[in-house]
């Protein structure tokens, strides 16, 4: 077995626990990081501005490196059945490494907002929804779907394009409209692709 099968047969084994992290995430109200709170209030108004600002620069630059690294690795032909490369070394580590970042920002962001006052959404439908997304992109890296790489430029083109609402709704809408085209062409044996997770994957965009 090839290197990049092993990766992908362990995108597959880890959905349980993967599973499981995303419902304790879900789960967990906004008095469990009490803690946070207390230790945002006792920062100074102006450090606090300032470490805001840093944080969201910082992460929309990493998340646009991010973005443009998968364009440039999975990138294929211009139509809406291109071949799907996850099995290709590049590919698979851009994959790899952007649902990690996603991951690994959605935990962080449970103290960050309340400690820099990011003032993102943290209710009960903003975590399920993020967290199905997150779910259903896991999936589909596992069974190597163009699906998965649409969810993850959705998700990176969010953090990246945050300082520009107009640009960021433009910019997700293309991708939805793309999604949506290729769900199509699957639904229709035109692509090659899971029907169930290509439903899955609208259904997840639409409430994003």
């Amino acid at each position: 077995m090839d290197p990049g099968e092993r990766v992908l047969r362990l995108f597959r084994m880890t959905v349980p626990p993967i599973f499981f992290l995303i419902v304790c995430y879900t789960c967990l109200g906004e008095h469990v990081f009490g803690l946070a709170y207390v230790v945002g209030k006792r920062i100074k108004p102006r450090m606090r501005a300032f470490l805001r600002a840093w944080y969201n620069a910082s992460t929309s630059v990493f998340a646009l490196v991010i973005h443009l690294y998968l364009l440039y690795a999975c990138g294929g032909t211009a139509n809406v059945c291109p071949p799907v490369r996850l099995e290709e070394r590049n590919c698979l580590a851009a994959s790899s490494a952007s649902v990690l970042y996603c991951v690994f920002t959605l935990l962080v962001e449970r103290w960050a907002n309340p400690v820099l006052d990011l003032r993102q959404p943290t209710g009960l439908r903003a975590r399920a929804c993020a967290a199905s997304g997150l779910m259903v992109t896991w999936i589909c890296i596992g069974e190597k779907q163009l699906c998965a790489l649409l969810l993850l430029l959705l998700f990176t083109s969010r953090r990246a394009f945050a300082l520009s609402e107009s640009m960021n709704t433009l910019y997700g809408l293309c991708i939805k409209c793309y999604t949506l085209v290729h769900m199509s062409r699957i639904l229709t044996h035109e692509c090659d692709g899971i029907p169930k997770l290509a439903v899955a994957t609208i259904g997840t965009m639409v409430a994003l």
